[in-house]
């Protein structure tokens, strides 16, 4: 090789190596003091806020520029406000990020005209968890055990997403007898009015949540965990009845499924279709630094969170794999909350 071949490739390194640091530079550019708003798809003071809002300061360090992350709350049934806003009014720029329900993602499938977006097409940056889902009730209600949900009725507080369906799906599929009372804000409603009396329990909060915001009352005993969701049992939970368990055939796993297998990624974070892919992976990225952060990590444990991290990429998959789900079984699912 000749001194002029070699004085090619070094030009042609440097040209690639000022390239890497020109993109570098730009996204530095691009978020430099600026703000992100931080759609938060929940009320105040639920799990979804707390971690939301646990997140933002840390997720802020970690991303080019380091810009400001705004929390700011967007209640609503299943976050399908804050989905519907990033799929059609967020501006494709990064700038506008939602922290959501997973189960808009089922829900899509399960009720396009409600839920007016494409799961497929928002750009997943991560999700802080794996999650499982409770039924939770008061320590003096009628059903403290699941199997007890067969024979006698419980009276529970709906406030959309997995507080509704869950229990509805148990009720059409495997026939239980709860009742529900929708309308609820969010969670933490709900929680206040088991407090109240005017509720007996909750048909689906998160683990984590419960652990997060309710750890005195499960400390006093006051309440109980009466079924758990998750696709397998919590390894915290070994004694807690796992709901799936009790499907009796291969339809009723299936159907329980569309809805069950969105906790695989049970605090979601997105952007919305059409955003750049570098700023796609800038957020992605800096997601992931976030959830391996040791300041971060000690704030959460302190809160009491678990972390759990999914990447973008992973929940892009499960989502794909969702919309696989079989007509019929989406039809007999549809037909439940018709």
């Amino acid at each position: 090789m000749g001194i002029f071949d070699i004085s090619r490739i070094a030009v042609c390194i440097l040209a690639v190596g000022t390239a890497g640091q020109a993109v570098a530079q730009s996204m530095e550019e691009r978020f430099a003091g600026k703000q992100i708003k931080l759609l938060i798809g929940s009320s105040a003071g639920g799990g979804y806020d707390l971690f939301a809002r646990t997140i933002a300061p840390h997720w802020s360090r970690h991303m080019p520029g380091q810009p400001t992350f705004v929390p700011q709350n967007m209640p609503g049934p299943m976050s399908l406000s804050v989905a519907n806003n990033i799929f059609t009014l967020a501006p494709r720029d990064g700038t506008v990020i939602g922290a959501v329900n997973p189960q808009i993602a089922s829900e899509a499938i399960l009720n396009p005209d409600r839920a007016r977006f494409d799961s497929r097409k928002f750009a997943w940056i991560g999700s802080a968890l794996r999650e499982t889902q409770v039924m939770l009730a008061r320590a003096d209600a009628p059903v403290t055990k699941f199997q007890q949900g067969f024979e006698k009725e419980m009276i529970l507080g709906g406030s959309g997403g997995a507080t509704d369906t869950f229990p509805k799906m148990t009720n059409a599929i495997l026939g239980t007898k709860f009742k529900i009372v929708m309308g609820y804000p969010g969670t933490r409603e709900v929680n206040i009015a088991m407090e109240r009396g005017e509720l007996q329990g909750i048909g689906g909060i998160t683990w984590a949540s419960v652990r997060g915001t309710m750890a005195q009352q499960l400390r006093d005993k006051t309440v109980v965990i009466v079924g758990q969701y998750g696709s397998e049992k919590h390894p915290e939970l070994p004694d807690v009845p796992h709901v799936p368990s009790f499907a009796k055939s291969p339809e009723q796993k299936a159907a329980l499924r569309l809805l069950f297998a969105t906790q695989e990624f049970g605090r979601p974070f997105i952007a919305a279709p059409g955003t750049p892919p570098d700023i796609v992976a800038a957020l992605q990225t800096s997601f992931m630094k976030t959830m391996e952060d040791p300041a971060f990590l000690a704030e959460a444990k302190k809160r009491g969170l678990d972390i759990d991290p999914l990447s973008g990429p992973e929940i892009q998959a499960l989502v794909d794999q969702l919309y696989q789900t079989p007509p019929e079984t989406v039809e007999r699912v549809r037909a439940v909350f018709k």
